[in-house]
């Protein structure tokens, strides 16, 4: 069985609170260090949050939010480096279109039709993900499985139309099922998800984003703390190089990239 090489995205939080590196690179300096050390260790893009959504998150205003993402986007725009803004709020997402960034990521999903006509307007890809929340932060939800992977074919199929009725080709948009809080407090669902991700691909026919680093439903299956889940993780994210993920989102970005370097040398990847 042949693995497929995705994309990685690499991740950098200029956050006070983000669950496991929160206030590590709230300084412009760590956080540009940070995310070049990041393509240094075989990131293709860098997709930075200003703001957490953990379920113990602060409200932060988009213009704060915008301040510390400024500096570090304009370098890296500036290198040719591949950048994506992790944010859900309109006036955040207006800011990165401005800016040219490559890729929007709104764990929303882009629910404010108000900003439609200017993401139409763009070449910007769109990361449309889902979450049983809708809107606002991750909360703590018990869940049933089968109903949530439902739910995220019905919230797909209404979000796709809403944006291609609105001019945004199919082409740039990328789905995200959620992971972990995203799609209930109990690692059932997670997992469920996980093991129908190729159903997800096949019955929309769009590229696939998934993010499961050092998330909690890791951490409840092996018993470990969040910066002790770097075996966990990378051994979801190689199941789901071979379920052909196109995108992968993570901390540890040169654990995945050497993973998948062996694997071509063993001639295991398309």
């Amino acid at each position: 069985m042949k693995l497929y090489m995705p994309q990685i995205l690499g991740i950098v939080n200029i956050t006070e609170d983000s669950f496991s590196d929160g206030g590590l690179y709230l300084n412009y300096d760590k956080a540009l260090e940070k995310s070049l050390k990041l393509i240094e260790d075989g990131a293709d893009i860098i997709d930075l949050g200003a703001a957490s959504s953990n379920p113990a998150a602060k409200e932060i205003e988009p213009q704060e939010e915008i301040n510390r993402l400024k500096p570090v986007v304009g370098h890296l725009l500036s290198k040719n480096i591949p950048v994506s803004i992790d944010s859900f709020k309109p006036d955040v997402q207006r800011y990165a279109l401005k800016s040219k960034v490559q890729y929007l990521n709104d764990i929303q999903g882009f629910p404010y039709t108000e900003i439609y006509p200017e993401l139409a307007e763009s070449d910007c890809k769109l990361i449309v993900m889902h979450s049983i929340q809708r809107l606002g932060p991750a909360t703590v939800i018990e869940t049933k499985p089968e109903k949530v992977f439902d739910e995220i074919i019905d919230f797909f199929l209404q979000r796709i139309k809403l944006l291609q009725n609105s001019g945004i080709s199919s082409d740039r948009i990328i789905l995200d099922p959620g992971m972990g809080f995203f799609l209930g407090s109990n690692p059932e669902s997670s997992i469920y998800v996980l093991k129908n991700i190729s159903r997800l691909k096949e019955y929309f026919n769009l590229p696939i984003l998934v993010s499961v680093s050092r998330k909690s439903f890791l951490g409840t299956i092996v018993g470990r703390e969040v910066n002790e889940r770097g075996s966990a993780t990378l051994a979801t994210e190689i199941y789901l190089s071979y379920m052909g993920v196109d995108y992968i989102r993570t901390h540890d970005v040169r654990a995945l990239n050497d993973a998948l370097k062996m694997f071509e040398a063993l001639n295991l990847i398309e």
